[in-house]
């Protein structure tokens, strides 16, 4: 008996179906994998620790992407002569105060357009003219010291006007020998926005990185909850509230991490414009959730120097949503926090909401 030959031609579009449907699947739960183990990493940059947290499937190339970016940030924006790497636009402004106009990158010429119109929005709360007073304290140095009130003055004289900034050159040029711009206050929000940007580019879309006193969160991250840090603790990571932050920054200033004690006397590394001395205020801490990183960040500073009456009255008149941690461990929150971040006082922190 003859056997039939078994003719494959009329099953070629089935098993084509086939290869299709299985290649689908597991493209999805390759997908489904990705999206539900995230690439993590701790670092640090900036002066600070560096927290990443992506999902997706260009997670590990994203996570180096800003990697890579921060460490040409942290070059361009850094005022220190030891610390940081890259071309050091902001040191060489520095060091040619009062002398010639220096040329920056697209990305300072930026950040320092934005620290005006920031300097102008907070009556001079916030200014990035500060360094000759955060060079003098030192407070983050190895032995800070209160410095005696006459260098003091000396050094508040040269904080105020004096950056003239040349849009068609992309030039920065400060007017008066021994004048420092310090973006401190405002460069970790600056480069939340910039890193946001290259998750976008990527595809990231949950997920979130910590950068020091800023968080930075990917807008289809709600099932995430993140602690509001308890600034009588020491520093030491310990929340007194919790919250969602899809799609936004908070930026957070306080004393409580970086200070130095002489005479019984605690000074905080956040310094006031106007005195030439570190805060004096009211609060404990001030923090600011919004979409613009560096508007975030500068305002946490300035709130933090109006102290709680000042800076709820200064935020009617700005887009964004805050908490006020008061010295009577009152929380003042201020814009609809508790229904938009589903913001909730821990019990157990011994802090109340103001009334």
């Amino acid at each position: 008996m003859k056997q039939k030959k078994l003719s494959w031609g009329k099953y070629w579009p089935l098993v084509i179906i086939l290869i299709v449907f299985f290649s689908s699947l597991m493209w999805e739960h390759r997908k489904a994998s990705l999206e539900s183990v995230p690439v993590t990493k701790v670092d640090f940059a900036m002066d600070t620790v560096i927290q990443y947290c992506f999902y997706g499937e260009n997670a590990q190339k994203a996570l180096e992407e800003c990697e890579s970016l921060l460490l040409e940030l942290e070059g361009k924006f850094t005022c220190s002569e030891t610390y940081g790497s890259g071309k050091g636009e902001i040191l060489q402004v520095n060091q040619m105060a009062g002398k010639k106009a220096v040329p920056v990158s697209p990305e300072t010429f930026q950040l320092l357009l934005r620290s005006l119109e920031l300097r102008e929005q907070t009556s001079g709360l916030f200014d990035v003219t500060i360094g000759p007073l955060t060079a003098l304290w030192n407070i983050m140095g190895d032995s800070p010291s209160v410095p005696p009130q006459e260098e003091i003055e000396t050094a508040l004289s040269l904080v105020g006007e004096g950056i003239f900034l040349e849009q068609d050159k992309q030039e920065v040029y400060l007017q008066r020998e021994g004048q420092r711009i310090d973006l401190g206050a405002v460069a970790k929000g600056c480069a939340c926005d910039l890193l946001r940007e290259v998750c976008q580019k990527n595809g990231i879309v949950k997920g979130y990185l910590s950068l020091g006193g800023n968080m930075m969160v990917l807008p289809d991250s709600k099932e995430m909850r993140f602690g509001l840090q308890n600034p009588l603790n020491g520093g030491e990571a310990s929340a007194i509230a919790t919250f969602s932050l899809e799609g936004q920054t908070m930026a957070t200033a306080g004393g409580y991490e970086r200070y130095f004690e002489q005479n019984g006397v605690r000074y905080c590394h956040i310094l006031d414009p106007r005195t030439g001395w570190p805060a004096q205020t009211d609060l404990l801490s001030a923090s600011v959730i919004s979409e613009d990183g560096a508007l975030a960040d500068a305002l946490s500073t300035a709130l933090f120097l109006m102290g709680r009456e000042k800076a709820l009255a200064f935020l009617e008149n700005v887009p964004c949503h805050a908490v006020l941690v008061d010295s009577d461990r009152q929380v003042w929150l201020y814009g609809d926090i508790e229904e938009k971040f589903q913001f909730q006082l821990l019990e157990s922190s011994g802090y109340r909401l103001a009334e």
